[in-house]
C-alpha cells in the first residue's frame, strides 16, 4: 500500500523526495490564487484531472472523505485540466471542501510533468516534499481515497524529534 506507484517517474515533474514545484493557482469559483506549498494549510494532495467529467467521481470521493483528510492535516487540492475553470459546471464540482484549481497556461502540468490526457496525483507533506506520485489515463485508475487517508496519517505522525524516520523511500534504501 504505501509503496511508489509504478509509474512514478513517467512524464518528469516532481519525484519522490522532491519538492512540488512553488506554484499558486487560481481557483476556479473566485480567482483567488492558492499555493500548492502552504505549510500553515497542511499537506497537499494534488490531483490533476485527465478530463472533468471522467473525473467527477474522483473528486466526489474526496469531497465525501474531506473531513478525514483533513483530520490527518490533508490538503486536497483538483487541478483542472489546461485552459478549463470558471464555468458552472466546474464550480459545481468543486461545491465541497476540495480545492478546485484552474491551469489557465498549463504552467502547472508542465512544471509536473503531467501530459493532456493524464491523471495524476502528487501526495506531499506539509512543506512539498513529495512522497508519492501516480499517474494514470484516467482517475479511476488513481488510488482510491482509503490509500490517500493512509498517506495523509503516516504524514501526520512523522516526527524526526521522536527519531521518526521521515524521509521519503527510507523503507527502499534499508532493503537495499
Amino acid at each position: 500500500m504505501l509503496g511508489n506507484s509504478a509509474s512514478e517517474g513517467e512524464g518528469g515533474g516532481p519525484r519522490v523526495g522532491d519538492l512540488l514545484p512553488p506554484l499558486e493557482l487560481p481557483r476556479a469559483r473566485d480567482g483567488v490564487r492558492v499555493p500548492l506549498r502552504a505549510p500553515h494549510r497542511g499537506a497537499p494532495v494534488v490531483v490533476f484531472l485527465a478530463d472533468v467529467e471522467s473525473g467527477r467521481e474522483y473528486v466526489r470521493e474526496l469531497e465525501a472523505r474531506d473531513s478525514e483528510l483533513r483530520y490527518w492535516s490533508g490538503r486536497p487540492l483538483v487541478v483542472l485540466p489546461v485552459a478549463r475553470g470558471g464555468c458552472e459546471e466546474e464550480r459545481e464540482l468543486g461545491a465541497g471542501g476540495v480545492e478546485l484549481l484552474a491551469d489557465p497556461d498549463g504552467e502547472a502540468h508542465r512544471r509536473c510533468g503531467v501530459r493532456g490526457g493524464e491523471a495524476a496525483l502528487f501526495i506531499a507533506d506539509r512543506w512539498g516534499q513529495v512522497y508519492h506520485v501516480a499517474r494514470a489515463s484516467a482517475e479511476a485508475e488513481l488510488p482510491d481515497i482509503d490509500e490517500v487517508e493512509e498517506w495523509m496519517r503516516y504524514l501526520a505522525t512523522q516526527c524526526p524529534e521522536c527519531g521518526v524516520p521521515d524521509e521519503p523511500g527510507w523503507t527502499q534504501r534499508e532493503e537495499r
